[in-house]
């Protein structure tokens, strides 16, 4: 078989108010993967954070997936030479396992005959995934599906994609730092009061709704995150100050994407998204990265 191509978009996990259930995926950014049919396993990397990517295929996201896929469907693997282009940072709060772990599946499913088994696709991403950051589908649904997605039910892979009327600009800002998905977690709280759960619940569904119905005025209101964000914050630096310049510039909120430590903010439009950028650049320094884009619709793609 010749050689493939899938490149996997990077996502924005939780979507502020949604912890672990909301996902998020964005234009213009992700990695691409090229795999070629090989009697063995075997893995190259190329470009960010390379050094830091596991070659044992036994370690790496895109081969376990694979294998899981395999071992669902019972057949004997059919395994590959993969080289990684990175441009998600590792680490980063992009979703970049969970965008290995979703290319790592839709090849095996291409190499098995099986692209329109979403289900399996899903269920052998969640595995890989689950190595390296617990079980949790909020970039590998958006990641595979495109667009912004909420996760009903881990366990039995119930993914509801939602629609997206309203539009908006994303502004990326990603700081030269490293955060652990494992570690990030550490730092939240383990309780809530009621009033906290249901201001929480409030965020969040107001945010889905207020996309989904196309109403502006409302996705400010659901951008607040009380639960995640005040601990999260703290990791890092400037984060507090860099909301508070992204809100003066006009942004309709601003959070932590993922486990951090890259932030996004919602715009109303590019302009406006590329102000914000500017704004939070000066904030966390120069060699922060800032990516301005729309909703990726379409998801994980095979070139």
């Amino acid at each position: 078989m010749s050689e493939f191509r899938v490149f996997a978009p990077a996502t924005i996990g939780n979507v502020a108010s949604g912890f672990d259930v909301l996902g998020l995926a964005v234009s213009g950014l992700g990695d691409t993967f090229v795999f070629e049919e090989s009697g063995h396993y075997s893995i190259g990397v190329q470009g960010r954070d390379a050094r830091l990517v596991p070659l044992e295929p036994e370690k790496n996201t895109v081969t376990l997936a694979a294998e899981a896929l395999y071992l669902s469907l019972g057949i004997t693997p059919k395994r590959f030479h993969v080289t990684l282009e990175r441009a998600l940072p590792l680490a980063g709060g992009l979703g970049s396992s969970a965008a290995s772990s979703v290319a790592g599946a839709l090849a095996a499913a291409k190499l098995a005959g099986v692209l329109e088994r979403k289900d399996l696709i899903l269920k052998a991403a969640l595995a890989a995934e689950t190595h390296v950051a617990g079980p949790h589908l909020d970039n590998i649904a958006p990641c595979l599906l495109g667009g912004l997605t909420l996760v009903q039910d881990v366990g039995d892979l119930r993914i509801y994609p939602v629609p997206l009327q309203a539009k908006f600009w994303i502004t990326l800002t990603t700081p030269p730092l490293h955060i652990q998905t494992r570690e990030a977690r550490k730092v939240l709280p383990q309780q809530l009061d009621t009033s906290r759960w249901t201001r929480q619940m409030a965020h969040c569904t107001t945010l889905a709704l207020a996309l989904a119905l196309g109403d502006r005025e409302q996705i400010g209101f659901g951008l607040k995150d009380p639960f995640a964000e005040p601990a999260r914050g703290n990791l890092i630096p400037g984060f507090f100050q860099a909301k508070a310049v992204a809100m003066n510039a006009g942004a309709y909120g601003f959070s932590i994407s993922g486990s951090g430590p890259t932030c996004f903010a919602l715009s109303a439009d590019e302009a406006t998204a590329r102000r914000v950028g500017d704004a939070v650049q000066e904030i966390f320094g120069a060699q922060t990265l800032v990516h301005i884009a729309e909703p990726n619709l379409q998801g994980a793609s095979i070139l």
